[in-house]
């Protein structure tokens, strides 16, 4: 199981930058002293560099190299261009097929299939349903020869989620995330603003990915979960994992 936050997540990308060969190599030009350990978190895809901060992060002082991982993020996959995004996504999907058909029993991936693509693609970029929608099902066909199955939650009302949500996160959590879904993407075409504009975005982007679902063909279920009721919503996934399998 790989829950959002992995630094090891095999279908997504967790605290990831990438370069081009000359953002790389000038990266490496600034900072001489960590070229052997950014060489060991370097993965290259296609034509690209692939960094893993997440985990260089660990391995060295955020005290003296600040400004190191700083840069980094702003190269995160999730900061990258639309075009270079779905390309390394598509590519990560398939890697993952490839690599799970070499292997037996289940996986269990949080967030990554639906999730992250439309809080890039709808929040950041304002992307036609049409579009979403398609690039939904091009994951979705990629990942057909593994028997996947979708389990998703959602709630009634946005504002009380965010209301509980806010208790137990921070400030700043929740200033970035009002900013992201307001201040670019489709939040900043509505003219939504501060958290009743939050909460509009949030629930037209649930109205977007229930249709997606809608209209995907591998097994689904989705789960009212309003009342927080964890047994009744284990129950139903146990039903829904008999009758599938």
């Amino acid at each position: 199981m790989f829950l959002e936050g992995d630094l090891n997540h095999p279908a997504d990308y967790e605290s990831v930058a990438c370069m081009d060969l000359d953002e790389y190599e000038a990266l490496k030009d600034r900072y001489p002293e960590l070229i052997h350990v950014i060489d060991q978190l370097t993965q290259v895809v296609k034509q690209y560099k692939l960094i893993y901060y997440g985990k260089l992060q660990q391995q060295i002082s955020m005290e003296t190299h600040k400004n190191l991982i700083d840069e980094l993020a702003r190269f995160d996959v999730y900061n990258v261009t639309l075009d270079r995004y779905q390309e390394l996504i598509v590519e990560r999907w398939q890697e993952f097929v490839r690599q799970a058909q070499q292997t037996h029993g289940t996986v269990i991936l949080e967030c990554c299939f639906i999730q992250n693509p439309l809080t890039l693609m709808f929040g950041r970029f304002n992307l036609s349903k049409r579009t979403l929608t398609d690039f939904i099902k091009r994951l979705e066909k990629i990942i057909q020869p593994l028997n996947p199955k979708i389990i998703y939650f959602y709630q009634d009302e946005i504002r009380s989620t965010i209301d509980r949500v806010i208790q137990e996160r921070t400030d700043d959590w929740l200033s970035h995330i009002i900013w992201y879904y307001t201040e670019q993407g489709y939040g900043k075409a509505k003219g939504y603003q501060g958290l009743d504009g939050l909460c509009k975005v949030l629930k037209e982007r649930k109205e977007y990915e229930l249709d997606i679902i809608n209209q995907l063909k591998i097994d689904k279920l989705t789960i009212n979960n309003t009342e927080s009721n964890r047994n009744a919503a284990l129950q139903e996934i146990r039903d829904f994992l008999k009758v599938t399998q």
